[in-house]
């Protein structure tokens, strides 16, 4: 069994790749939209917070380390690599097709367990959610060896 994981930073799409005939069976939608706000919509304060050592020095300012819309897609990543461990765990597939953009690749494949890694197949780094499952799935046909 193929599984085609399409994703982008907010949306997931995890399909069966099936052969004979040749068709993609979504088994899973993941969906995190608040990752499509912009940065300044997160919930975050607009200045950074202060604080005061001594009262006779100076006090300074907190600046955020991290950007919290990356945390977010952060966590994405993480989640649908929780997903892609579980099915590998329960046999549910023997190899992976990713369809990832650049970034969130780098992402996802931080958060990867080793063993789901040596199923990757094959991997385009595109963001192709915009595409119609007949569109993928002719995508699929002529960009990889599971052809049929």
């Amino acid at each position: 069994m193929i599984w085609v994981v399409n994703t982008n930073s907010n949306m997931c799409h995890i399909y069966d790749y099936q052969k004979n005939p040749a068709q993609l069976i979504l088994l899973k939608e993941l969906n995190h939209p608040e990752n499509r706000l912009k940065k300044s919509d997160f919930l975050t304060s607009d200045k950074p917070g202060h604080y005061q050592s001594d009262p006779s020095h100076a006090g300074g300012s907190f600046s955020q380390r991290t950007d919290p819309k990356e945390v977010a897609i952060d966590d994405f990543a993480r989640e649908i690599a929780r997903e892609l461990n579980h099915g590998r765990t329960t046999n549910a597939y023997e190899s992976l097709v990713l369809i990832t953009p650049p970034h969130m690749n780098g992402l996802l494949l931080q958060h990867l367990d080793k063993h789901v890694k040596e199923r990757v197949a094959h991997t385009i780094q595109k963001d192709l959610q915009h595409l119609t499952d007949k569109e993928l799935l002719a995508l699929l046909k002529t960009n990889t060896k599971f052809s049929g």
